[in-house]
């Protein structure tokens, strides 16, 4: 299989903050963000991934810490910090550990404790934007060889860099966060261990801040100038994201060559944000609230033998299950007359919804992998997956209205907007107007999917020589079925998206060179891509705006290959590049009254590169200078099924440097200046097309930039 690990090392020197920055790091990864970049990163992997940004949704690219699945955007903020590594594994999973993926894994692996000394660090920063963040961690033994402890603390803070030109409105994108982690480590004996973790997180600052596209003033009525980072935000209200996760992971040698593995999971999330979506000074799309809480569990048990000959196994036990009570809030151009009257006559202004449920996923799996070695050099693999999946929602309603009058102000609820039930028990009638975000009536009955799967797994692998392996493998990826978080104008709009389902081939090798100065890894693979799970947008009635719906494309394909290279040139130059080509369609699409047929899948770039070197340039009485380089390209992508060529964005490169001062030694401290995109390149990160009437008529696209040019100053001591 085709894995990239990431040092502790590495993400310093790239500037690796939060998860979606690793996508730098690996081939045919790319990541966009729908929230920002504070939130629920929507990577893409190989050309798998969703563009839902609903907060019930969980990604075909399962993410991990410390081997517990990460299900939805609530509880995936803040877990770059204290790294031992990071592992990206490209392709299906779901005969080795945990939650079964379509497209791969991304896995982050906190440092832990250590039983034989003291050891930890503190790191001060400083840069633009007013920037300020703190790192520090120590731990080490409490009973050397026996239990030992480690502490890790972040805090970060930081102003917006998207302007507004509204006057008085604080900058977009700031940041304000702080996040501990807590470890125990016990191991009485050689053949146990029990690891206990837990840590805490919020983060705050001012939210995202949408940029219009495209923006026609005949429908929007502005017509003034906004620049590539700036937008029209009438207001800026903090976010607040929190996350407290406790895990603890026993290892036991049972028997002699049997090891009994079980690791236990609890996260709470919550996710709070009001934005101004429209990116302009006028009221089109704001102001929108998006809420969540989740409480989440996992168990997993693996059961592994370990030199027992020719034959290895592993056989495990997966469960899982979240509880997601998700709300949005949208409202849609009040500053106008809209669809609503109340039975007086009067016409209310805009268009606005909210939904309110309750979201209950469970998973149950077992899993077998085994490898056989025919000959020293010749090793076949299997696996399989059984998957039973159970999702269901409750206390479903929703509620659609108006505002009595136009907004007054440019702060957002001015004016508090007249709801009716739209979904619920029973039919809508459209005239019981009231205020207040609470049912009306009975919210709907219970809705419910059950299904199953089972997966497999096949390959080879062959060493041809000591130095280079060289492997074929056919997997299966599997991936649930998802509601659609996006319902609010009928009960029809209640539905369920397919499971999706991948097939697999890939041809890949591997090889140390130069007596293990060098790595060379190279991979092809073939997709066949069924139900692929992703978010359509259409115009809702009478003009109102933009609707969401979760579908399935029935049929797609990708087929790609990648090449990763690294080498230690000298004793003072390390080099690193990593190449990604992808050629991916919808095989079978029908969207919008016409046949998609051909359309490439959502950010999936033909063609990505990377490159990176560290070099010692210089050596001093007081330590050695590194100057430290690394830069991708990426080619033109989509950001939606329709290959909408308004909201795409074309191939742009970024460059990152660093220059620091290590203590030859023992790397006892370390002086650093730092600086990310170094050209200031303008670029999206994320686009939805909202402008013309079939896809919602508000008169501009939807987008998010990607940042600025930044830069700071970095002192680290370590002991």
């Amino acid at each position: 299989m085709a894995i990239t690990a990431i040092s502790a090392a590495d993400m310093q020197q790239r500037g690796v903050r939060q998860a979606g920055d690793i996508a730098a790091a690996v081939p045919n990864l790319t990541v966009s963000s729908a929230y920002g970049e504070e939130a629920q990163p929507s990577f893409t992997l190989r050309g798998v991934t969703t563009d839902d940004f609903s907060q019930n949704q969980s990604s075909p690219i399962a993410m991990y810490v410390d081997e517990v699945y990460k299900s939805v955007g609530a509880l995936q903020a803040l877990q770059v910090y204290d790294l031992d590594r990071v592992e990206v594994l490209r392709g299906p999973q779901g005969t080795l550990y945990g939650k079964n993926a379509t497209g791969g894994a991304i896995s982050f692996y906190s440092k832990n404790p250590s039983l034989s000394g003291y050891d930890g660090y503190a790191t001060l920063g400083a840069g633009n934007f007013d920037a300020r963040n703190v790192q520090a961690a120590v731990g080490g033994p409490i009973i050397d060889g026996v239990l030992g402890w480690r502490a890790a603390v972040l805090y970060e803070e930081r102003d917006g860099w998207m302007d507004s030109i509204v006057p008085g409105v604080r900058p977009l994108n700031g940041v304000n966060a702080v996040a501990g982690r807590f470890s125990l480590l016990f191991k009485p004996a050689d053949s146990f261990s029990a690891l206990f973790k837990f840590s805490s997180s919020k983060s705050g600052g001012t939210p995202y801040g949408a940029h219009a596209l495209n923006n026609d003033p005949n429908v929007t009525g502005f017509s003034g100038a906004i620049g590539w980072f700036q937008n029209g935000s009438k207001y800026a209200i903090d976010k607040d994201i929190r996350n407290d996760s406790a895990s603890l992971k026993l290892e036991w040698e049972f028997a002699p060559h049997l090891t009994l593995t079980s690791v236990t999971g609890l996260d709470y999330g919550r996710w709070y944000e009001k934005s101004d979506d429209s990116g302009l000074p006028v009221y089109l799309d704001d102001p929108n609230t998006y809420f969540s809480s989740v409480n989440s569990l996992s168990q997993e048990l693996r059961i592994s033998s370990r030199d027992t000959g020719p034959l290895n196994w592993l056989a495990g036990a997966y469960y899982g299950r979240d509880d997601v009570h998700a709300t949005v809030q949208f409202h849609f151009f009040d500053g106008f007359p809209g669809s609503f009257s109340l039975p007086s006559g009067q016409q209310l202004y805009g268009f606005d919804e909210y939904n309110d449920f309750d979201q209950i996923r469970e998973t149950k799996a077992a899993f077998f992998n085994a490898t056989f070695a025919v000959t020293p050099t010749v090793t076949f693999r299997a696996g399989v997956r059984y998957t039973k999946d159970d999702l269901s929602i409750h206390n479903f309603y929703a509620l659609e209205g108006g505002l009595p009058a136009a907004p007054t102000t440019l702060l957002p609820d001015d004016t508090t907007t007249l709801w009716t039930q739209t979904i619920g028990a029973v039919p809508p009638t459209y005239t019981h107007f009231q205020t207040g975000l609470q049912a009306q009536g009975l919210a709907h009955p219970q809705l419910s999917q059950s299904n199953s799967n089972v997966s497999a797994k096949a390959g080879v692998d062959w060493k041809p020589t000591e130095d280079v392996l060289t492997y074929f493998s056919f997997s299966q990826g599997y991936r649930g079925a998802a509601f659609n978080g996006q319902a609010y104008n009928a009960a029809e709009e209640l539905t369920f998206a397919q499971p999706e389902k991948l097939n697999s081939y890939e041809i890949g090798v591997k090889s140390d060179l130069w007596e293990h100065k060098g790595v060379l890894n190279a991979a092809v693979f073939h997709y066949d891509y069924r139900n692929q799970q992703f978010l359509d947008t259409f115009a809702l009635s009478n003009g109102g705006g933009s609707g969401f719906r979760t579908v399935n494309a029935p049929k797609s394909r990708v087929d790609g290959g990648e090449v990763e290279f690294r080498v230690k040139a000298t004793g003072d130059l390390s080099l690193g590049a990593n190449i990604g080509v992808l050629q991916s369609k919808y095989v079978e699409l029908f969207l919008h009254g016409a046949s998609r047929n051909g359309n490439r899948l959502i950010g999936a770039p033909n063609f990505s590169a990377g490159a990176n070197a560290d070099w010692r340039f210089a050596r001093l009485g007081v330590g050695d200078l590194h100057l430290e380089l690394n830069g991708n390209y990426y080619s033109k992508q989509y950001y939606d099924a329709l290959n909408t060529e308004r909201t795409s964005q074309d191939g742009y490169a970024l460059v990152n440097g660093r220059i620091a001062l290590i203590h030859s030694q023992d790397h006892q401290y370390e002086v650093a200046l730092w600086g990310k995109n170094l050209a200031n390149k303008q670029y999206l990160v994320y686009g939805l097309p909202q402008k013309e009437p079939s896809d919602g008529g508000l008169g501009f696209d939807y987008a998010l930039v990607g940042e600025p040019r930044t830069y700071g100053l970095e002192v680290t001591a370590r002991f």
